[in-house]
């Protein structure tokens, strides 16, 4: 399933300050700062299956940014929640694996962690409901 290729696709359009680079993963320091990832998180689920096998899957994903500039991670991480958590926010299977049904802010952009170096991190959550069909 492609689905977070295709997250991280429609984030990357977006016209995020130029030292502003989202990957995939988890943070591992070793790209800089700002570090941002996308990441997938425990607790997905099936939430139904009907006879033919096919199913609606929910996914539980997060954006997470640290560096040590806590205006440009407040602004950056806000305008990515604000494009997922637009209505007409969709995203398109490139390999036919699922079919978008809805995306759901779990918690908007807050403060997880700020050391004694001035590093801060924050995240938010975000639930994504997608159909996937028997083969």
């Amino acid at each position: 399933m492609d689905l977070k290729e295709r997250v991280l696709e429609q984030i990357r359009t977006l016209s995020l300050p130029s030292n502003v680079k989202v990957l995939m993963g988890y943070l591992d320091g070793k790209h800089g700062d700002p570090e941002v990832r996308l990441q997938m998180l425990p607790g997905s689920n099936v939430i139904e299956t009907d006879y033919a096998g096919n199913k609606t899957e929910q996914y539980l994903m997060e954006v997470i940014m640290r560096g040590s500039d806590e205006g440009l991670i407040n602004q950056v991480l806000w305008q990515i929640a604000n494009v997922l958590g637009n209505n007409d926010f969709r995203v398109i299977s490139k390999d036919g694996s699922f079919v978008f049904s809805t995306l759901e802010i779990a918690s908007f952009p807050h403060p997880t962690m700020a050391d004694t170096t001035g590093t801060v991190t924050y995240v938010f959550d975000f639930k994504i409901t997608v159909d996937t069909f028997e083969q």
